[in-house]
This record gives C-alpha cells, structure tokens and sequence, in this order.
C-alpha cells in the first residue's frame, strides 16, 4: 500500500468514527427524551400515599399482625415432597 493511500484510508477511518460516534450521542439522546416522556405519562396524576401503619398487637380483631403465643407444631408425614423425575 502506498503512502497516498495510507492517508485516505486513515481520514475515511477517522470520518467513519466521527459519523458512528455522532449517531450513538443522537441514539442516547433520543433514548433519553423518550425515557422521560414515557415517565411523564405514566406519572402524571399519581401521588404518593402510604397505608397508615398499625403496630404489632397480639389481640385478634385489631387488624394488626397476630402474634401467636408458640410456634406451630410439626406434622407428621413424609418431609418433604419431589413432583415429578426423583
């Protein structure tokens, strides 16, 4: 390869970059405006409320968490079970 080629084949290298670097800002951009337009869509109208938190309790009826007095007991049968290929 000769000298005069060496150079265009290195500007038509570079030109290259250029133009695939340009289109991956465009692509990240683009990506970014409609990232935020879906998020505006689907955020619009929606506040933010928590349940009212209620403490533990261990009397039935509170509609809190029921603590009860001692673990369950164990069962007897066969442990544990494999459905389908053993």
């Amino acid at each position: 390869m000769g000298r005069d080629n060496a150079g265009a084949a290195i500007n038509a290298r570079d030109d290259g970059l250029r133009k695939v670097s340009r289109l991956t800002w465009q692509i990240g951009a683009a990506g970014v405006v409609c990232s935020a337009l879906i998020a505006a869509a689907f955020g619009h109208g929606v506040t933010a409320t928590h349940p009212p938190t209620h403490p533990a309790t261990s009397q039935p009826g509170q509609g809190g968490i029921v603590i009860p007095a001692q673990p369950p007991a164990a069962t007897g049968g066969a442990g544990q079970v494999n459905s389908g290929a053993s």
